[in-house]
């Protein structure tokens, strides 16, 4: 069966080569240069081993269509999606895997202001991949350009963000885990410049992943954790495969969820601001809530992933956005998830309130939330998700139930959310709840629901 190349919620990716390979990546640059009509575009990617393979197969399709490629070389994510806002380009193509597997890689479509393109936009890409676009004359074809200073631009913007001289002031230690992706050296650059003395853990590139998984859980972390704590570190950073992410950890050596962290960079945005709209997925923890309820603030709670999230920033104009993956964005700025960024505020904000972070996060209300993902083929997610709600509606009539993204059922001490992920073969199970005990509940009776229809497609 031939794999056809479709848009998820973070662009296209499939496994390589089986699926995404130099002609299926050619196609999709020809058919990128046809739907920007030969706009001038940006080229990125990041350190795993496919990449440089996709990308040079990326532009030479850009090329073919029209467009000038203007090649940035291995950078950040955000880097990329920072570029052609403020550089007077069409747009951008980023390849990169960004936390899911080492033999995996993707393809993401970036507009003229570094947001994902619009879901229109995806649809005519699929369609020309499928269909096939016509080809330009040859006096047409694009040039090859280089762009040496998308990392050096993305640095800049970030230091000149915040008051890099009061930050130095603190002399703060902070541990980057890098996670052997292409944070490196580009985070730890713009983490130096801030006058920080970095600590460094798992910074040597390697696209095998050898120090630990892309991907960004609290779970990973223990290397980061420790080290913070053997350092007697102000704080830690560790980041994603492309260092879009980032989760923090304590002075006190305790990794920080995204919710949590998300919730204190937004509320230190509606500081500086004076309030303000703030976007989250409808996964993100009820904390936020609690904390923005004290400042001028509107949360609008969006769908999953960066085009919904970014979709629901530009309708509400937000001051910011965050992700309980670990996703910072800052809207006036970057459109998509920005490690660097978080960052320096983060510091900013410790260097002047000469508050340690464990002490901020102590003050927080707790939560408990429990994450779990269950293996699951894309042909049954749908099917899930009907049973789970079919469940919902015999067992508990009363309660509220959101249908969104997948389904959220929201009880008085809690709530439960069943979802589909849009990148990867699995089912997403959340559950959250002030007691721990109450939270294991609902989480197992998600799991639960989820189990019974792969037990009866198994049967």
């Amino acid at each position: 069966m031939t794999w056809t190349p479709c848009f998820g919620t973070s662009g296209i990716r499939g496994s390589v080569p089986d699926e995404l390979h130099p002609e299926v990546a050619w196609q999709i640059g020809y058919s990128v240069a046809t739907v920007f009509k030969g706009a001038p575009l940006l080229v990125c990617h990041d350190n795993r081993t496919s990449s440089p393979m996709l990308t040079n197969a990326v532009v030479s399709g850009l090329m073919a269509g029209g467009s000038d490629a203007h090649y940035g070389g291995e950078v950040i994510t955000p880097a990329v999606s920072l570029y052609p806002r403020h550089c007077d380009l069409g747009g951008a193509i980023l390849i990169t895997g960004s936390h899911i597997p080492a033999h995996m890689s993707g393809i993401e479509v970036l507009d003229h202001d570094g947001a994902p393109v619009p879901r229109d936009v995806e649809k005519q890409i699929e369609a020309l991949n499928i269909s096939k676009a016509a080809p330009v004359n040859w006096q047409n074809y694009g040039r090859l350009r280089q762009a040496s200073d998308v990392g050096s631009f993305w640095i800049n913007k970030v230091v000149t963000q915040v008051d890099a001289g009061l930050i130095a002031k603190r002399n703060f230690r902070v541990v980057v885990d890098a996670a052997n992706g292409t944070a490196i050296p580009w985070l730890l650059d713009a983490i130096k410049q801030l006058g920080c003395t970095v600590i460094e853990l798992n910074t040597e590139r390697d696209p095998t992943f050898p120090g630990r998984s892309p991907n960004l859980r609290v779970n990973l972390l223990d290397q980061a954790v420790q080290l913070v704590k053997q350092q007697r570190a102000d704080l830690g950073v560790a980041v994603d495969g492309d260092a879009d992410r980032a989760f923090f950890v304590d002075d006190k050596g305790r990794a920080i969820m995204g919710d949590v962290s998300g919730t204190l960079l937004a509320q230190i945005e509606l500081i500086r601001e004076g309030g303000g709209t703030i976007v989250t997925p409808i996964n993100s923890s009820n904390l936020v809530e609690d904390v923005v309820g004290q400042f001028k603030a509107r949360i609008v709670y969006s769908r999953v992933g960066p085009p919904a999230i970014v979709a629901a920033i530009k309708k509400h104009n937000a001051l910011f956005a965050f992700e309980e993956s670990g996703k910072i964005i800052y809207p006036r700025l970057n459109y998509l998830s920005d490690s660097g960024l978080g960052t320096a505020y983060l510091l900013e904000y410790l260097a002047r309130t000469e508050k340690t972070l464990s002490e901020i996060i102590d003050a927080f209300p707790k939560y408990t939330q429990l994450k779990r993902a269950i293996d699951c083929p894309n042909n049954l997610k749908e099917a899930v998700t009907l049973y789970a709600l079919e469940m919902v509606r015999k067992d508990y009539p009363n309660v509220q139930v959101n249908t969104a993204d997948g389904v959220k059922v929201i009880f008085d001490d809690g709530w439960l959310l069943l979802r589909p992920s849009g990148t990867e073969p699995v089912f997403r199970c959340f559950a959250e709840s002030r007691q721990e005990k109450r939270a294991q509940e609902l989480l197992t009776l998600g799991l639960d629901w989820i189990e019974d229809v792969l037990k009866s497609a198994a049967s």
